[in-house]
């Protein structure tokens, strides 16, 4: 775990407006996406390739429980604030830019664009998961990425598809639920 609390970055001129279309998107899909598999449930025993493939995962995303190490390999830019809503909340959204580009986009399940942190009552920052993002493009308009089985779903004030996933911190809405009652921001 790390000491250094990202709220201190050059980032935060981004968060204010992240911080409300997260938060405003995730309430508006918390309902209908429940229709994913997995969300609001845990894994059966069907989706063992679901479950090998979310065991590379973690174990790809390990080193991560370190803020220090996410930073030094790329995950740097902090895209929100702690994001909370009367659901739970997502925490910091730490994404790698570097991971956003190119084209074609093409989605790694060993490398999420963004990371998910929850800041702990000493300052230290507690790895939670990932999320995977898509930018939104129209070639893709009509037919929603998808990853780990789940279809991604639509942010329209980001103009981006987005999956969470919660590899390290249970969520009792289910492992890709976007908000986790258990997770909790910093009340300022």
């Amino acid at each position: 775990m790390n000491t250094q609390n990202p709220c201190s970055t050059q980032a935060k001129s981004l968060a204010a407006a992240t911080v409300a279309a997260l938060t405003v998107t995730a309430m508006l899909c918390a309902g209908p996406a429940a229709a994913n598999s997995g969300h609001g449930a845990e894994l059966r025993s069907e989706n063992r390739e679901i479950r090998d493939q979310l065991s590379m995962l973690q174990k790809a995303t390990a080193a991560f429980n370190s803020y220090d190490v996410a930073s030094a390999a790329g995950w740097n830019a902090m895209i929100s604030d702690c994001v909370s809503s009367p659901a739970g909340a997502m925490g910091y959204h730490i994404a790698n830019l570097e991971a956003l580009e190119g084209s074609p986009f093409e989605l790694n399940l060993l490398r999420p664009e963004v990371l998910l942190y929850a800041p702990l009552p000493d300052g230290s920052m507690e790895f939670l998961g990932v999320e995977y993002i898509v930018p939104y493009t129209p070639d893709n308009a009509s037919t929603p990425p998808e990853m780990l089985g789940q279809v991604l779903q639509y942010n329209p004030h980001l103009e981006i598809w987005a999956l969470h996933v919660w590899t390290e911190r249970h969520n009792p809405e289910g492992i890709f639920a976007p908000f986790n009652p258990e997770v909790s921001c910093p009340v300022d």
